[in-house]
């Protein structure tokens, strides 16, 4: 028995320490571009997507990633904001959040257009032939067309590039979120996914 609490008592010392040295990654609001319109809302729902995605599929990282508000806040504290990110270099970026990686995005999306699908259907019921009825109907139904752009920079924290990617959506998409997928697709190609 003294031998299982000890065993016990190793394993969650061992766990504990792997959780604990785990290294972290701080993911930044992504700029986001709708139509040509910086959109500050749309930036933060991208962070939160994929730190959300990252930590529900935590299992496949070897980083965790930093809650979203603390690395907002730490931003927000160094005079950090999207328009005078350039005046900030990664590693002083990764200095000021405690991160052993900066993660950099930026959305690209534009509307494309919409599409139009008119369908119907009729039928004539006759009766001794003195009467008619007449039976018909139709639906139409309008979708709009989106193409996103997802470019991705990793670095470390002390400013090497470890990942710089773009990836686009395949085909124009009729789901407004659907930068989502291309998010996904990058995420099985980061350095620290296993």
């Amino acid at each position: 028995m003294k031998h299982l609490k000890y065993l016990g008592l190793v394993f969650f010392l061992t766990a504990s320490i792997f959780a604990f040295s785990q290294e972290s990654v701080a993911i930044l609001p992504f700029t986001f571009t709708d139509d040509g319109h910086l959109s500050e809302p749309k930036g933060k729902e991208a962070q939160q997507f994929l730190i959300g995605y990252i930590n529900k599929k935590q299992k496949h990282f070897k980083v965790t990633p930093l809650n979203a508000r603390d690395v907002n806040v730490g931003l927000n504290k160094a005079g950090i904001t999207a328009e005078t990110m350039d005046n900030f270099t990664t590693k002083e970026i990764a200095d000021v959040l405690g991160a052993d990686y900066v993660l950099m995005g930026s959305i690209d999306r534009s509307f494309e257009g919409t599409s139009s699908l008119e369908s119907g259907f009729g039928s004539v019921n006759q009766k001794d032939w003195d009467k008619t009825n007449v039976y018909g109907g139709s639906a139409s139904s309008t979708t709009k067309k989106y193409h996103a752009s997802v470019y991705i920079s990793i670095f470390k924290n002390s400013g090497t590039v470890i990942y710089d990617k773009n990836k686009a959506n395949i085909f124009i998409d009729d789901t407004p979120d659907s930068w989502k997928n291309s998010i996904i697709w990058q995420v099985r190609h980061f350095p620290f996914y296993h």
